[in-house]
């Protein structure tokens, strides 16, 4: 008996029996004597029977061998544990192929080290049988919940080489079916036999590299990701959310501040409809020294199928410097055969913003207009009438915030959390995509 642990390599010599192949002569080493079932020759594919002093020949390979990427006998450490690779095969699903590697350790026994060219998971047996997750569609393990990913689906094996407990060979037959949940999958493989269910735990990316020599495969997030593969995005899309969610807060409450304004000046005018212009200087308007917004407002209670066009000039008093801006006020109404109608706006307002400090005056010029109903139902027509005064009173209020440009910095902030999210959500949806579940598996 020898002072070997699980986590530290075991003594070859006590483990590893040199056979030779019955076939070819070549020197197989028998990693597991007493264990394996079936054993391939790594030099000419055939399959032998471990359990025959004369290592009876089951099968005689058909092609030419092939080199597995990790060589049998290599051995590294993964999740605290020192495996030695001693079998390796390949399967195909019909569409897609994939590599396993079976482990062996003399103290943990055997594991699965799966490869799907993107990323390594390993594997082991369940020596309980998963429970129900409340339907067809999931299982339960240790009050973890797995999802069902697709439809039972036929797997064969295409190549073997190396030692299994179990009579492997070409074309071997299982159905599988996969549940799964960010990180890990439990797989179920049937066959006339036998039924088993294996846990297959992502690994970091490099850690099966790392461990058994391989070159660091890329980072590729672009392809169809493994059915249990997390998405890559997920962290990003919560850390978008949370900073996105503060920064939209704070945007809300600064402005909710900033909304706030005090009246500078006001006067009444009065603007004949379908009349001559008529221009008022309404002042002084004093800003202080720091620049700050201006807001103008008109109210014009008493239009009635008419408008007003306002040109506002702000001009500092000193350099003459002017400040122009437009505005509307108008009211229709009438009735169609859809019933009665109305539109317009009689209290128009528009800003002008970072105004710098000084004393203004505010030049307006007012343009009555008249309209009426049209009867055919094309919209309001001109007539033609005595001239009309409305009074108009004009309000200039200091500070305030400009509604479209908080709306603008609203989406500005959304843009981060709405592309995480959104590539969190192709991640999953590429994932799922090429699976479905007939009626006959659930």
């Amino acid at each position: 008996m020898t002072d070997a642990t699980p986590e530290s390599p075991w003594v070859a010599a006590k483990t590893v029996r040199a056979l030779s192949c019955t076939n070819c002569g070549g020197t197989i080493a028998l990693r597991a004597a007493g264990i394996t079932v079936s054993l391939v020759c790594e030099h000419c594919g055939t399959t032998l029977d471990a359990t025959d002093p004369a290592l009876r020949i089951i099968t005689r390979a058909s092609e030419a061998m092939k080199r597995p990427e990790i060589p049998l006998g290599t051995r590294g450490e993964l999740c605290g544990t020192t495996w030695e690779v001693v079998g390796y095969l390949e399967r195909w699903d019909g569409e897609t192929g994939w590599g396993e590697y079976l482990l062996f350790n003399p103290y943990r026994g055997y594991a699965f080290l799966v490869d799907d060219g993107r990323r390594f998971s390993i594997g082991v047996l369940l020596d309980r049988l998963p429970g129900r997750g409340g339907g067809t569609m999931a299982v339960s393990l240790n009050d973890q919940l797995y999802t069902r990913f697709g439809s039972t689906y036929g797997t064969w094996v295409q190549f073997v080489v190396g030692e299994f407990y179990w009579r492997v060979a070409v074309e071997e037959h299982v159905l599988v079916t996969d549940f799964v949940r960010p990180g890990t999958m439990l797989s179920s493989e049937e066959n006339e036999g036998e039924r088993t269910w294996t846990r297959l735990d992502l690994l970091d990316r490099g850690e099966a590299e790392g461990a058994f020599g391989l070159p660091r495969r890329p980072v590729d997030n672009g392809g169809t990701p493994a059915p249990h593969e997390p998405s890559p995005y997920r962290n990003q899309m919560i850390e978008a959310l949370i900073i996105g969610l503060i920064a939209i807060g704070t945007l809300l409450v600064i402005a909710i501040g900033a909304s706030w304004t005090s009246t500078v000046t006001s006067a009444e005018i009065s603007v004949q409809l379908d009349g001559a212009a008529t221009t008022k200087v309404i002042g002084p308007v004093e800003l202080p020294a720091k620049r700050s917004a201006v807001g103008i407002k008109a109210d014009v209670p008493q239009l009635d199928n008419s408008w007003i066009d306002l040109d506002y000039s702000l001009v500092d008093r000193r350099t003459q410097q002017s400040f122009d801006v437009y505005a509307t006020a108008e009211s229709y109404q009438g009735s169609d055969s859809d019933g009665p109608w109305s539109e317009g706006n009689n209290r128009p307002g528009t800003q002008l913003s970072s105004i710098p400090g000084g004393s203004y005056e505010l030049v307006v010029e007012a343009t009555g207009h008249r309209w009426q109903a049209s009867s055919s139902n094309n919209g309001p027509t001109p007539i033609f009438a005595q001239p009309e005064s409305i009074p108009v009173r004009i309000t200039v209020e200091r500070g305030g915030v400009f509604g479209g440009n908080v709306v603008l910095a609203l989406i500005l902030l959304l843009l981060w959390p709405v592309i995480a999210t959104f590539k969190h959500w192709n991640f999953k949806r590429r994932r799922m995509a090429p699976v479905t579940v007939s009626g006959d598996d659930e």
